[in-house]
Parts: structure tokens; C-alpha cells; sequence
């Protein structure tokens, strides 16, 4: 099972932390082979702050303890495997565009890879299954995520309602009363996706939300939460693309879980919808 980068975790998240929690980040980052060894009172005294800003510290990584925390570090730096993220330079080459590109890809799908449960996976595909109806939307790169997430369950044979309207789906969302609404932003911070995930609760929809690692007004909005990795800010939008790679394998996850979950009715109804769809390629 694949793990998300520890460093690049906190590095991404160093400046949302609090400032007990950034002083162990600091030290961290100094000085990654001493935290990976040090008691939690040893870190907690190097970092001048307190055992129990470390445990927060850990909690705010995703992580469920200081020995977690440890043992994640300890096997991060004794892979061989180069991690980071890259952006572009003037005149960049077209095997440095090339290698760079598939670098952040790995990186990327690596550390999304570390950061998805099968719980979680298995919930969210739970709540897909039970609703009647599905409503999804996300704005610029998110929207093509959303547009990923319509075409998928449709052939999967749910009821889905997609739309770059946020006033129609609005006016949907108060047709039905039960269902599901797939909230996509990146930010975890767009305002119509929040608006719309607000709407959807008042319309006893239940939310899921598809956004990166760290707190967010999203998270805070959905009953259920899927996180890609959070990649460092970067003066072109290399991340920008890393973070769309990352949103459509979390759903290719998804989808293809539901999938073998339901082999034999979604072969049948993969076999309907082709057979619907083939006389438009004629």
C-alpha cells in the first residue's frame, strides 16, 4: 500500500498550521532522522513547545498517532525513491517538460494513493449505491471531475443530474428530497460549490465532498470526504494539472470499486448503454 510523502505533507501544509504546530514542523523539516528517532518529549523539547502540540501536529497530517508519525517518517526516508514535486523553468527543455510532468503524475498519485482508505471508499460507494438520485458539480478543472463522475455512474445506471448552472441544480436540488450531491473543488474553497453543498443540506441531500488534504470550508460542509494529495503552490499551474490527475484517479478508484461490487449487473448494464450509445457512431 502506498504512502503519502510525510515531508511534502508539511511542507503543503505549513502555513495553515498553528504556531505550536509550526515549530515542530520547522523542526521536522531541519532535522527529519532526529524526529524520526526522538521520543515525543525529546521532539517536544527540541522544538521548544509541547507533547501535546506534537500530537495535534499529527492529527493535523491526517495521522492517527506520534508512533504513526514516526514510523511513516522512518520508512519515508529510508526509501531509495525520489520525491518531490517540479515546476517549469524559461526554455525548459522537451524531455525536462516531459520527465517533469511524469514526475508530479507519480508524486501525485502516490501520495493520493497513501492518503484513501478502503473504508472510506467503501462508504462513499455505499452512499452511491442507496441514492436515487446523483447531482455533481465543480467549476473549471473540477467541472471536467464532475463530468468524469456523470458519465461513470450513468453507465453504471444511476439517475444523475450535472449542470455549470448552480441555479438549476439548486431548483433540482428542491424537486427531490433524498439523493446525493458530489461536491468537486480542489480549494475545498469555491464559492458556488460551497453554496450549492449549503443548499443541498437544507434539502436533506447528503453531501460528498472531493477536495484536497487540509481543512477547508468543504470538509467542513460534507457528511462524506474523499482527499487527493495537496501539492506545493508553483509560479506556473503544474500543480494545477497534478491536482485534476489526482481527482480523476480518486474517482477511477471509486467507480471501479462500486464496479466489482456489482460485477454482474454492471456488466449487464455496461453492455445496455453501449448498445444504446452505438448507433450515434455509425
Amino acid at each position: 500500500m502506498s504512502q503519502a510523502s510525510i515531508l511534502n505533507r508539511i511542507e503543503t501544509l505549513f502555513k495553515d498550521l498553528p504556531k505550536s504546530e509550526k515549530k515542530v514542523a520547522e523542526m521536522v523539516l531541519q532535522d527529519p532522522a532526529f524526529a524520526s528517532a526522538s521520543s515525543i518529549h525529546s521532539l517536544a523539547k527540541r522544538a521548544d513547545t509541547s507533547a501535546a502540540a506534537i500530537v495535534r501536529f499529527c492529527k493535523s497530517l491526517g495521522l492517527k498517532s506520534f508512533p504513526d508519525f514516526k514510523r511513516q517518517l522512518y520508512s519515508e526516508l529510508s526509501s531509495p525513491v525520489a520525491s518531490g514535486y517540479y515546476d517549469f523553468e524559461e526554455d525548459e527543455s522537451f524531455d525536462g517538460i516531459s520527465q517533469k510532468l511524469l514526475a508530479n503524475y507519480f508524486q501525485t498519485l502516490n501520495d493520493t494513493a497513501g492518503q484513501i482508505s478502503e473504508a472510506k471508499i467503501r462508504t462513499v460507494s455505499e452512499q452511491l449505491e442507496k441514492a436515487d438520485t446523483i447531482y455533481t458539480y465543480g467549476v473549471g478543472a473540477s467541472w471536467l471531475v464532475a463530468q468524469d463522475i456523470a458519465q461513470k455512474w450513468l453507465r453504471a445506471g444511476k439517475q444523475v443530474v450535472i449542470s455549470q448552472d448552480e441555479h438549476v441544480l439548486a431548483m433540482a436540488f428542491a424537486a427531490r428530497k433524498s439523493g446525493v450531491f458530489f461536491a468537486v473543488s480542489n480549494s475545498g474553497e469555491t464559492t458556488s460549490v460551497i453554496e450549492l453543498a449549503e443548499q443541498a443540506k437544507q434539502n436533506n441531500l447528503t453531501v460528498i465532498g472531493l477536495t484536497r488534504f487540509g481543512p477547508s470550508k468543504l470538509k467542513a460542509k460534507a457528511d462524506f470526504l474523499l482527499e487527493t494529495s495537496r501539492a506545493p503552490e508553483a509560479k506556473f499551474r503544474s500543480t494545477a494539472t497534478s491536482s485534476k490527475q489526482a481527482q480523476f484517479f480518486i474517482i477511477d478508484v471509486l467507480y471501479y470499486h462500486y464496479v466489482s461490487r456489482h460485477y454482474d449487473q454492471m456488466i449487464e448494464q455496461i453492455r445496455e448503454s453501449r448498445q444504446a450509445t452505438d448507433r450515434f457512431r455509425q
